[in-house]
């Protein structure tokens, strides 16, 4: 069985350069500009409606901070900020280069918490980060499209990850170090499975099924070295097993 990795990050999404915009954006000292550099018009549509256009809109609080930024990005794509006093925080919304949607919620000091995306190539993700910047939770699509649930700790290791692993669902959990303590899946058959292994990785119980779909329960020592089984042989009777640590023991049928 294998795991897979969440494939989506802040940085595939978004460049520096236009959180750099947004940053500066929300530090310009303008009550509401309506760009007089560039041509303003008030056009009437069809229906009637009036629709302003402008090369950026600004709206500032009481204090003369802008709270809500509306322009266009050095790529030509809308981008739209909400944010707090100062520039503090904010909500920012915007496109990338291929025009994939963006999302993205700051912190108060500006650090991105919160994003979601799209893509053409892997769908839609939810990824929460800490304030250091690390990802800790993904929620989206995997690279074959399919849905996956991606848990890490502080330091960046892998705890759980849930999914698909070729075509059957896959829920893994590992430990503080990044080491696989426990894992249930299909195996090659497309037979159910489940391990549980030691702070170090080793096997030290496997139940699921057998080659011929028969039920069977491995006890193994903290090296590996098989101890116990119970379980069905290949005609379908019950069959106990029991060897001693150098592999000497001898397997009871019915």
């Amino acid at each position: 069985m294998r795991a897979f990795q969440s494939y989506a990050s802040l940085e595939h999404y978004i460049g520096r350069r236009l959180l750099a915009l947004l940053a500066a954006l929300a530090l310009t000292d303008i009550a509401i500009v309506l760009s007089a550099s560039l041509s303003t018009a008030l056009m009437s549509t069809a229906s009637g409606a009036d629709v302003v256009r402008a090369r950026a809109l600004e709206i500032l609080n009481d204090e003369g901070q802008p709270v809500l930024v509306a322009t266009a990005d050095e790529r030509q794509n809308g981008v739209l900020w909400v944010g707090a006093g100062k520039g503090r925080g904010g909500v920012s919304l915007s496109l990338d280069a291929a025009g994939h949607g963006l999302l993205v919620v700051n912190a108060a000091s500006g650090a991105p918490l919160v994003s979601v995306v799209s893509s053409d190539q892997e769908g839609g993700a939810l990824q929460v980060y800490s304030a250091a910047g690390e990802q800790l939770a993904y929620l989206g699509a995997s690279e074959t499209g399919s849905g996956h649930l991606a848990l890490r700790s502080a330091a960046g290791n892998l705890l759980v990850t849930a999914g698909e692993d070729e075509g059957s669902g896959l829920l893994m959990a590992n430990n503080a170090a990044g080491v696989n303590i426990f894992l249930a899946g299909a195996d090659s058959s497309q037979n159910g499975g489940l391990l549980i292994n030691s702070h170090t990785g080793d096997n030290l119980i496997y139940a699921g099924a057998g080659a011929g779909g028969n039920g069977g329960l491995h006890v193994n020592a903290a090296h590996g070295t098989h101890l116990v089984f119970l379980g069905a042989d290949g005609q379908r009777n019950g069959a106990v097993g029991i060897w001693d640590r150098n592999g000497a023991g001898r397997v009871l049928q019915k």
